[in-house]
């Protein structure tokens, strides 16, 4: 019942090609009944011409086979392609599927999974599933209704001979029950295997400007070797061994019950038995056998191992997506900001935020300072809700955040980090990704406040220039302005800096600052502070310090006490 269950799960993704199903079905029974009637027609000519001299009838028989032949090999065609259609559509619609939710998963399950380990997955199981669709459904099951239409007649002329075939029919498949549990467990190994190196070699390419300017090059390729060829190949070869043992056995099966059969019909026939187009006809349903008998465990196999990959990226889908377009919409967002009693941790980590409280007026700049791993990012991180505080509410002019519809709550808040991540499409969606209903003017507009107007119109292809893998053929300043230009494009009530400014020149840190302070007019806007010199034009500066606001003031009321920030500041300008 478990398989009989498991098999539903590809029916998920015939549904959308019903029509094409039952179109390719149809073709595929019109195959395997003329591909069966084949050796019933050269068997019977076989013994008309035994019995006659050519005549009518037998060129009637020669014509009739070869018609039959001519309309199954059209039929096989056909078959094959739609099948391979429905197979490749099937790949699309699983991939999809799970692209686009796993997309909308909480940003906790990114950060917890390697990106190579969740796309391994999703395409692994896509090519299963292309695989069971096109290859087993229909290609190998219409074979087998053949071998079972071929039994059926051959049944009606001589009952030995279709209970011999179906004896040798029976112990392939026990063979493969048999063999199949633990050929299905070792490649379960190699797969885990396989994701966790396709990690590997994901994080090799994402970060390989790192690994060169470490001169690590060596060092990783040791790392990959490792994956694959220490990690992967005991497990791969033990595997393949089971694999082929198990095909040995197939094949020994088959050539004994060839041998067997053969000479117990060549008996038959010197009984007179059966006749001479008997035999001729039951070599041929033979024939039939062979290939898929041989191709049976494969087949399982692949059904068991497509299965096993589906189930396991399905796994996705029982992680609960992040629910949009559900919730208060808000008029007239002015931007004012309630942090109530608000503790959160990490999984398997200590309290990170402890009761903190704070407010922002609509408008108000604050600046966060702290040290490394204070929460900084984090109390920015749960103004989007990408994680829900343990304890506490933040409002939104008043009104609970989990209340809110998530899009419209993303949509008035942008965030310029520090590290900056580009998409590898032109210059202009980039941008565009800030706001994709956007006019190329306010694309314009945006990169100008910005002040990347200047570069990219010295690029050849200017706003329709690729900037490659992660921006790689940006230089970071430049970057750091397309992200500038993504937030202005937003227009939003809350702007969130992560220091944007800190990879610029000092020419162009200053005409961005102006730029930004422009942009920060009348703005509620949240720095979160690396370098304080970025801070001190802030209405407010919140010091963070195990979990707690330990100080709160404006720049000046800060240095006047002497406290935290003082120290922070002193010892920042004394380094410099």
């Amino acid at each position: 019942m478990g398989f009989i269950k498991d098999l539903k799960i590809i029916w998920i993704y015939l549904k959308n090609s019903k029509k094409q199903v039952v179109f390719t079905s149809v073709l595929a029974f019109l195959y395997a009944v003329l591909s069966a009637s084949i050796p019933f027609i050269y068997g019977r000519l076989v013994d008309i011409v035994g019995l006659e001299s050519f005549s009518s009838l037998v060129f009637a028989l020669i014509g009739i086979w070869a018609l039959t032949s001519f309309f199954s090999s059209m039929s096989k065609w056909a078959f094959s392609v739609m099948g391979e259609f429905i197979g490749i559509d099937s790949l699309s619609d699983i991939v999809y599927e799970h692209a686009s939710h796993v997309i909308n998963l909480p940003l906790s399950f990114h950060k917890e999974k390697r990106i190579g380990e969740i796309i391994s997955r999703i395409i692994r199981a896509g090519e299963h599933l292309r695989n069971i669709v096109a290859q087993t459904i229909f290609w190998i099951a219409p074979h087998f209704l053949t071998v079972l239409i071929g039994m059926a007649i051959l049944f009606f002329i001589n009952w030995q001979l279709s209970l011999g075939v179906i004896i040798l029919f029976v112990l392939s498949i026990g063979i493969t029950i048999l063999r199949a549990p633990l050929l299905i467990n070792n490649q379960k190994q190699v797969n885990k295997r396989f994701d966790k190196a396709s990690g590997d070699l994901s994080d090799s390419f994402i970060n390989v400007q790192t690994i060169k300017s470490c001169g690590a090059e060596d060092f990783q390729k040791a790392k990959i070797y490792k994956s694959y060829k220490e990690s992967i190949k005991p497990f791969a070869r033990k595997a393949s061994f089971s694999w082929e043992l198990t095909s040995l056995l197939q094949d020994t099966i088959f050539s004994l019950g060839f041998v067997g059969l053969f000479g117990y019909a060549l008996f038959l026939m010197n009984k007179n038995i059966i006749s001479s187009g008997d035999l001729i006809m039951f070599l041929g349903y033979l024939n039939l056998t062979r290939m898929p008998l041989m191709m049976l465990l494969w087949q399982w196999l692949s059904v068991q191992r497509g299965l096993t990959a589906i189930k396991r990226v399905r796994e996705f889908l029982d992680v609960k997506s992040e629910e949009y377009s559900k919730g208060r919409i808000l008029n007239n967002v002015k931007g004012k900001i309630d942090f109530k009693n608000i503790s959160f941790k990490y999984p398997k980590k200590g309290m990170l935020l402890n009761n903190i409280s704070f407010s922002v007026k609509p408008g108000e700049k604050i600046a966060l300072v702290g040290g490394s791993g204070e929460g900084k990012t984090t109390i920015v991180d749960l103004l989007s809700l990408y994680y829900k505080p343990l304890k506490g509410r933040i409002l939104v002019e008043g009104v609970n955040i989990k209340d809110l519809d998530l899009r419209f709550l993303r949509s008035i808040i942008a965030y310029v980090p520090q590290e900056i991540v580009l998409f590898n499409d032109t210059i202009k969606n980039n941008i565009l990704y800030g706001r994709p209903s956007a006019s190329n003017q306010e694309v314009f507009e945006a990169a100008k406040i910005a002040n990347a107007d200047h570069f990219i119109n010295g690029l050849p292809k200017k706003y329709n220039t690729l900037v490659g893998e992660r921006g790689v053929k940006l230089s970071t300043g430049q970057k750091q302005r397309l992200a500038i230009a993504r937030a202005v494009i937003r227009d939003p009530k809350i702007l969130v800096l992560d220091e944007a400014t800190s990879s610029l020149d000092v020419k162009s840190e200053k005409i961005i600052q102006k730029a930004i302070e422009s942009l920060t007019e009348n703005r509620t806007t949240i720095i979160i502070a690396h370098r304080l010199s970025t801070v001190r034009k802030a209405d407010k500066i919140l010091v963070l310090e195990k979990g707690k606001i330990v100080e709160k003031g404006n720049h000046n009321q800060l240095m006047k006490k002497k406290g935290l920030y003082y120290k922070f500041y002193t010892l920042q300008f004394s380094l410099d």
